[in-house]
């Protein structure tokens, strides 16, 4: 019963620091705190499936795989994957706001 992917991620922050780099870079630019997002990866002898979970309680989430070499020079894919996961994160967050103001 050996597998080599663990069955709970690690933090992106502390696995693949160059892609939390480019995660809080681009969240930035949104003027996103990297606390808005919760970056996990499970690992294989290929590369990273990471996972993004995001909104005020990290229901909502999106997930995408990059290569080891994509993990150390995170290239245009990469940030694309951000891009869109900083937008649907505003985009939900810009909601619940809006919701909890009508309570």
């Amino acid at each position: 019963m050996s597998d080599n992917r663990e069955i709970e991620g690690k933090l992106l922050r502390f696995a693949a620091p160059k892609l939390y780099k480019t995660m809080v870079d681009t969240f930035s630019a949104l003027n996103l705190h990297p606390h808005d997002v919760q970056g996990t990866v499970l690992t294989d002898e290929s590369g990273l499936e990471v996972h993004l979970k995001f909104t005020s309680d990290f229901s909502q989430s999106i997930s995408t795989y990059v290569s080891l070499e994509q993990a150390e020079n995170p290239d245009e894919e990469v940030t694309r994957f951000f891009e869109e996961a900083a937008e649907k994160c505003k985009a939900q967050l810009i909601s619940d706001y809006y919701k909890m103001m009508k309570l």
